[in-house]
């Protein structure tokens, strides 16, 4: 997971986090976000675990996954879409213009990645690379074709 509870918490105060993924409405008092068993913390990991895999498909095709190291880029990405959809999940009604920008804004610095727009430092998937990042590979030759170019060419 690129986000982590520790991530998320050098982006919003603690209180909203555990209000965005309290459904059971215990105190705050008795939430433990250190314990695995946790049910906030489950919840967290689940939506980390989410936003991760859409990134991952953003840079699949251009970059090698897993990703060796995290860059800053896609750390605040991450982070920022986790907060969203943590928030989402309970307060659908309550999204504020600013966060949806914040949202909208990942959304095009993704694409911008993914276009090549934007260049991370990681390592590249190679033409040469056989385990399916995202490349599609063919094992049709010249023969196969059902339509050769002497066939072609007489029309």
């Amino acid at each position: 997971m690129y986000s982590t509870i520790e991530s998320l918490k050098k982006k919003i105060d603690v209180r909203l986090l555990i209000q965005y993924v309290n459904d059971e409405n215990v105190l705050e008092e008795e939430v433990d976000l250190e314990s695995e068993a946790d049910a906030r913390v489950i919840r967290i990991k689940q939506v980390s675990s989410e936003v991760k895999d859409e990134i991952d498909n953003y840079l699949r095709g251009r970059y090698t996954l897993p990703l060796a190291s995290v860059p800053s880029t896609i750390q605040t990405i991450s982070d920022d879409r986790v907060i969203y959809n943590l928030k989402k999940r309970r307060h659908r009604d309550e999204m504020s213009e600013s966060e949806q920008k914040i949202y909208n804004d990942s959304t095009k610095q993704l694409q911008s990645i993914q276009r090549g727009e934007i260049l991370l430092d990681l390592e590249k998937v190679s033409a040469t690379d056989n385990s399916g990042n995202g490349q599609i590979y063919t094992n049709k030759t010249a023969s196969d074709k059902m339509f050769n170019d002497d066939l072609l060419m007489r029309f």
